[in-house]
């Protein structure tokens, strides 16, 4: 994001009183609140309700795996604004995606006046308090796998298809091939001085908790199958540390510990379409039969804005984006929560679900290689 003199400096913002002033951002793409999307903003996220917290896993023995229980839960009240998105959160990515640069900014106090930029990462260079990880536990002795509870985190290779045995150990130039995920964490692991919440097995570290504004630039090339499309998603950090397609917190309704699905395309619909969803302890709610175009003839930059002052979450496309930008202001968070949007109240969920066949879990399914989950 150029914040050209027809916008107003960064320097002269920072350096100028804060007076709740809202700024119009100038780098967003042309409005378009339905049919195909440039913008999205769900209010009215959080509230009280509880979530099923993952405490423990007791796999059990193969070839039966019959531990019973398996999956050891506790519930886990939560209340006020944004819930349960206020959680430790973390991004998945999904191929074929090819990504240049990711940021991410946060709330420097609890004013919020300023949001620093806490984590980044450029293709080719070394991240800055972010790591890249999957859900290939076990392979090379990294991380733990077994074959009744499926594979946990683990540090990512640079070509994302394998693992390392420390963070970032790899240079990633940011290609993601069609058969694999791969997901963000800080680069703060959880341990015994810094523990994370919920259940945590092989290697874990800690989300993005509060207020969080993440930029990511990329693009979505075509599929060599059409089985296999790409998705952007978030979600609660709980979920990826315990299981993300096993033994977790994810669902719709009471128990659900919190997803939005940003950019995701559908095998099976037009995959040039990528549409959001939203689940909950409130249920589900999302673009319905409108949709993001799937970015696959060249990069486009996208903000997801996770707002607790505001109760709102806002996707947007935008027309570029200075990723040298150490901070931004909460009057420029505000000029893009207020920009023109299609609008979906969390209030009534289940309102404007995708008409689609899929299910919560159907495009994020569960990829096997070599046994592993």
């Amino acid at each position: 994001m150029h914040l050209s003199t027809a916008f107003v400096s960064l320097a002269a913002v920072l350096s100028a009183p804060f007076v709740g002033a809202q700024l119009t951002p100038n780098n967003l793409v042309a409005a378009s609140t339905q049919g195909s999307l440039s913008a999205l903003k769900y209010t009215h996220v959080g509230g009280p309700g509880e979530y099923n917290q993952v405490t423990d896993i007791i796999p059990g023995t193969f070839p039966t795996c019959d531990a019973n229980p398996f999956c050891i839960t506790q519930p886990k009240q939560i209340s006020g604004n944004l819930a349960p998105f206020d959680d430790e959160m973390t991004v998945v990515f999904r191929g074929p995606i090819t990504i240049d640069n990711i940021a991410v900014y946060q709330p420097t106090n609890s004013s919020g006046a300023t949001w620093k930029q806490v984590s980044s990462w450029a293709a080719g260079q070394k991240p800055d308090n972010l790591v890249f990880m999957n859900n290939m536990g076990g392979t090379n002795n990294v991380g733990e796998w077994s074959i009744c509870a499926g594979a946990s985190q683990s540090y990512a290779s640079g070509d994302f298809t394998s693992t390392v045995s420390s963070p970032n150990a790899e240079i990633f130039n940011g290609a993601l091939d069609e058969t694999h995920e791969v997901n963000i964490m800080t680069g703060e692991a959880c341990s015994s001085e810094s523990p994370c919440a919920g259940f945590s097995r092989g290697t874990a570290n800690h989300g993005w908790a509060g207020s969080k504004f993440f930029v990511f630039t990329f693009d979505m090339p075509a599929s060599s199958d059409p089985s296999h499309v790409p998705a952007i998603w978030a979600l609660n950090a709980q979920i990826v540390r315990a299981a993300q397609y096993g033994c977790n917190c994810r669902g719709v309704g009471p128990g659900g510990c919190g997803e939005l699905d940003i950019l995701e395309t559908i095998a099976g619909t037009n995959v040039d379409q990528a549409i959001s969803e939203i689940y909950s302890p409130k249920g589900a709610t999302g673009t319905g039969n409108s949709f993001f175009a799937r970015p696959t003839s060249g990069k486009v930059t996208y903000g997801v804005i996770f707002d607790v002052q505001t109760d709102s979450i806002a996707i947007q496309h935008y027309t570029e984006w200075d990723y040298s930008q150490s901070a931004i202001t909460r009057s420029v968070v505000d000029g893009y929560l207020n920009a023109p949007a299609m609008t979906v109240s969390f209030e009534s969920a289940n309102s404007r679900r995708a008409e689609m066949p899929r299910s919560v879990f159907s495009a994020h399914k569960r990829r096997r290689s070599g046994g592993h989950f």
